[in-house]
């Protein structure tokens, strides 16, 4: 399986108008404490066992599989593991890597890239994570190729799994070693030119924050959302009875999405961290956040 390969331009239109999707103001508030799911790399430190066993000591509904853990197992017993547990899957994490990153071929990552899809059809994952690979010396517009032809590809696999991929933005600095989409939009656009039903966004919530109209963006682009991935997380900030970014999740809860939240954070403090208090003070808010509405 794949080795870790882990122009702000206005778009205009989207696979489904903005008058056909609303904010759903009469759905039930959000429960957070059954949506929330935990990534692997959050818990960078835990083998494949330790942290499904974490997680369900936790009473926590839903993990996120990375393909280093699995690796560290033969497949079939990952996915035994998982079935046998009754844990939900949000993502499986990450495949990508289609500019030739690391000497990486084109063909290789999509072989790869086939494995963890298949995979994650094992395990009824809700979306596979996508990186495309940073521009490794090619213009932009051969980068974008190279990315469309490998999704328009391994979509048809993903569409016969029951999965469907979700294509990670990452901000800059972190961006470069993994992918040349960096913003939003130029993912949103290079999702909207490759046109497949499979081919879906990875949603960063903190980019949001960048919006002049986050609810109408969220209206246009809520069918292509595949997955909702939580990244900042600063456990050096005096606790509060708030999970992070709460509002937003909200937002996106009241605009249709029916997803897991994925905590996927990459920090090296929470790395270090003690794995058990975090999962407690996780579940713990999250309890809160769902009893406010009751």
């Amino acid at each position: 399986m794949t080795k870790e390969l882990l122009s702000q331009q206005k778009v205009s239109s989207f696979s489904t108008p903005a008058s056909t999707i609303k904010p759903d103001h009469a759905s039930p508030s959000l429960s957070l404490s059954e949506r929330i799911s935990i990534n692997q790399i959050t818990t960078y430190h835990w083998s494949f066992k330790e942290s499904l066993n974490g997680l369900l000591s936790a009473g926590i509904p839903a993990i996120g599989l990375w393909n280093r853990k699995v690796l560290d197992l033969e497949p079939a017993e990952a996915a035994e593991l998982v079935i046998d547990s009754g844990m939900k899957v949000s993502t499986v994490s990450l495949a990508g890597g289609f500019t030739g990153c690391n000497e990486y071929a084109f063909e290789d990552a999509i072989a790869d890239a086939i494995q963890l899809i298949c995979f994650g059809g094992q395990v009824n994952a809700s979306a596979i994570q996508i990186a495309s690979g940073p521009r490794a010396g090619h213009t932009l517009n051969h980068a974008r190729d190279l990315t469309m032809e490998a999704l328009k590809r391994l979509g048809d696999v993903a569409s016969l799994t029951g999965t469907r991929l979700a294509l990670k933005t990452m901000r800059s600095p972190q961006s470069r070693h993994w992918t040349f989409l960096n913003s939003l939009h130029a993912n949103l656009e290079l999702i909207d030119a490759c046109g497949h039903p499979a081919v879906g966004l990875a949603l960063e919530p903190a980019l949001l924050l960048n919006e002049e109209n986050p609810v109408q963006l969220l209206s246009e682009i809520m069918p292509l959302i595949a997955s909702v991935q939580v990244s900042d997380w600063d456990i050096s900030e005096e606790l509060t009875d708030e999970f992070p970014q709460y509002q937003l999740l909200e937002m996106i809860h009241d605009s249709g999405y029916k997803g897991f939240y994925d905590l996927e954070i990459w920090s090296e403090e929470i790395w270090q961290s003690d794995y058990e208090s975090l999962l407690s003070r996780v579940r713990q808010l999250t309890q809160v956040e769902s009893s406010r509405y009751e």
